[in-house]
């Protein structure tokens, strides 16, 4: 993993990151399989999470299709979100968070860090 706490070929960590792209993947990666918050929608940070482990496991397709789905996420004016409202669990939940909150964190600093960790990651492979 990328801190080191498990190796990428630990078998937790494999069973880990298997369950999260049965569970949690899409184009991106959902926080949990029941998360409402906004609409339950794929979050960037996560996705550059998985992205960064496909990096240091050697398996640079799948860190890049990671990358390339967050560059697809960019807004306008290039800034990411927290999350994006693709694939939502719970659709019927984003105009209550709406009208609670406004619209979702945008653009949002962890989301950007970790695309730049991604990209670097990736560019130096």
């Amino acid at each position: 993993m990328p801190y080191g706490l498990l190796r990428v070929d630990d078998p937790i960590a494999r069973a880990t990151v298997a369950k999260i792209e049965r569970d949690l993947k899409g184009g991106g990666v959902h926080r949990y399989a029941t998360d409402t918050y906004y609409g339950g929608g794929e979050w960037i940070l996560l996705t550059a999470w998985l992205g960064w482990h496909y990096a240091a496991a050697g398996q640079p397709d799948q860190a890049a299709a990671c990358l390339a789905w967050i560059e697809r996420q960019a807004d306008p004016n290039l800034d990411l979100a927290e999350q994006v409202h693709v694939n939502l669990i719970a659709p019927e939940k984003l105009p209550e968070w709406q009208a609670r909150w406004g619209p979702v964190a945008t653009p949002l600093l962890w989301s950007h860090a970790q695309y730049l960790i991604l990209w670097k990651a990736l560019n130096t492979l």
